[in-house]
């Protein structure tokens, strides 16, 4: 059985395509405790939802993890704390290139059967004006989203300019390499 650790329903939503029979459970990370830098800033944390779920894990299960940041200039956009933040984040993304990373962990609970990946995403805003930023803001749940948006809802918005890279490492799950590891490790 494949665990998916996350409380995320975009996650469970793109699983769903390559695998029907799964357990959903959310990990008990305390994501704070992550001290990397930004180039690894996301896997760290993915391998800490893993270890959070490994114990409750079966000898057969696999679990998966994963995690996603917006990196801009060094600086990592989590998810918001409020409106506000979403609104200073969105503002200094405007007419910028950023980086989306997501780590993942895919493994078994004795680590015998083990994949790990970073996959990284460039995105391209276009210049938003102060109005179409708060409109964006009320009208979409921004604060369950690292860097306060969604590729999902670009079409109704066009926050994005260009995207060089996976659309679904956007999304917040790189599927594609994801599903070349539950390949490999025969899961699917």
């Amino acid at each position: 059985m494949l665990i998916l650790g996350s409380g995320s329903p975009r996650r469970v939503e793109l699983l769903t395509t390559l695998l029907k029979d799964f357990k959903i459970i959310k990990p008990t990370f305390d994501e704070s405790l992550v001290k990397a830098d930004s180039s690894i800033f996301a896997l760290e944390e993915a391998k800490g939802k893993y270890f959070s779920l490994k114990n409750l894990a079966n000898p057969n299960d696999f679990i998966i993890c994963c995690d996603t940041i917006v990196v801009l200039d060094d600086e990592i956009f989590g998810k918001p704390k409020n409106k506000n933040d979403a609104f200073n984040m969105l503002k200094k993304l405007s007419g910028k290139t950023h980086k989306v990373i997501s780590g993942y962990v895919i493994a078994n609970k004795e680590e015998t059967l083990y994949k790990e990946k970073l996959v990284t995403t460039y995105v391209t805003f276009n210049a938003l004006t102060d109005e179409q930023i708060l409109n964006y803001i009320e009208k979409e749940n921004v604060l369950d989203k690292a860097g306060s948006y969604a590729i999902q809802d670009d079409e109704k918005f066009g926050l994005v300019k260009e995207i060089k890279g996976s659309f679904y490492n956007v999304m917040g799950f790189p599927l594609e390499d994801i599903k070349k590891d539950l390949i490999d490790l025969q899961i699917i």
